[in-house]
Order: structure tokens, then C-alpha cells, then sequence
């Protein structure tokens, strides 16, 4: 049986998480989703808006982020191939997102409504594994992320940062790296400097 390319990019974004769904589950999937491709600097969601869909990234990266009392562009987290995007407060509350998702590359997602992905995952096993090992991935970066604001100086932030996302140094802007280490762009050129690490 030919493999369509929503089959081809499931199978794909499984693999890279070392998840295995077989071929009816796949079809499940299929049959919910549809590709979307979102240019540069384009929303999956915005601030304000409710949560009703899940994206899996194809290829790309995006940033969730706020603007703060100040009116600064502060970055929380960043997210990439393989990656699930969506608002998962907004989702259990029901209430609007307090932040943007936003494309910082031209990037393709799968997307599929929650509320048909509830319906499918209900009571199937393998759905309800795949749907949480995404989720504790996100909640995972997201926990050790706050605590390193505790724990951490700049530097070892930093270097946290380079751990956990280990292709986006070129990819994304050294601003929106600064602002979720919680530093000024300056702060971040002195420590590269001091790590020797060029751009």
C-alpha cells in the first residue's frame, strides 16, 4: 500500500521521538491532521486566543513569548523539529493564551483539532503513551528551565541552553536567546566571548 505523505511525515516525527505506533494508529492520526506551512514570523497562536488545536513540527523552530509591564519581548521557550506546540494552561483552563507562538523560520506543522485528537486517544493505549510522552517532553524543558533561574548563574544557563537545544545557536536570534536566559543581548556577547564561541 502507497503511504501517503501525511502517513510519511507522522512516521517521521514518531521516529525522531523513538515513539512506534503501528500502521491503524498512524491512520487515526492521518485522518485528523492536515499539513499547514506558516512563513517567517507567522502565529500559531497569539496572546488572547483560545487553544483549540495541537501542532507537530515538521520543520522549523518557533518561539512561545510576552510582551511584559515594560513592553519587553521576553522569550520562554523555544521549540523544533519533532517538538509539539500548543498552550497547555490555556487548554486545562479553558481561558485565553498569555502568549504567542510564533514561526522564526518558514516551517511546516501538522495540525490536528484537540478535541478530535481527545476523541481518538480515548481508551487506545498506544495514542494515550505517544500524546504523554510529548506533553512530559514540553514539561520536562519547561521545569528545568525555571529552576535554572534558581540554581544556575548566566553562564551555566547558557550552557543549559545549548544543551537542550542543541541546533538553534544559528538558527534563531541572539536577542531571543538573551531574553529567555533572562539577560540583556550584551550579557550574552560577553559570555560567548568568554566561551570562545563566535558567530
Amino acid at each position: 500500500m502507497n503511504k501517503s505523505v501525511n502517513d510519511i511525515l507522522w512516521m517521521n516525527l514518531l521516529k525522531s521521538n523513538g515513539i512506534f505506533l503501528d500502521e491503524k494508529n498512524i491512520a487515526l492520526l492521518r485522518n485528523i491532521s492536515r499539513i499547514k506551512a506558516l512563513k517567517k514570523d507567522m502565529f500559531f497562536l497569539q496572546e488572547g486566543e483560545k487553544s483549540t488545536e495541537i501542532g507537530f513540527i515538521i520543520k522549523g523552530v518557533f518561539r512561545s513569548y510576552y510582551i511584559d509591564k515594560s513592553g519587553n519581548d521576553v522569550t520562554k521557550y523555544f521549540y523544533s523539529e519533532g517538538d509539539i506546540l500548543f498552550s497547555y494552561a490555556a487548554y486545562l483552563s479553558q481561558k485565553e493564551s498569555m502568549y504567542c507562538i510564533q514561526a522564526l523560520e518558514d516551517s511546516e506543522i501538522l495540525v490536528v483539532k484537540i478535541s478530535d485528537f481527545e476523541k481518538i486517544v480515548e481508551g487506545n493505549y498506544q495514542l494515550l503513551l505517544f500524546y504523554k510522552k510529548m506533553i512530559d517532553k514540553v514539561l520536562v524543558i519547561k521545569e528545568e528551565h525555571a529552576i535554572s533561574f534558581k540554581l544556575l548563574d548566566s553562564v551555566k544557563r547558557y550552557k543549559q541552553f545549548l544543551d537542550t537545544y542543541p541546533s538553534l545557536e544559528e538558527r534563531v536570534k541572539q536577542c531571543h536567546i538573551a531574553y529567555y536566559l533572562g539577560i540583556t543581548p550584551v550579557s550574552l556577547s560577553r559570555i560567548r566571548r568568554k566561551l570562545n564561541i563566535n558567530k
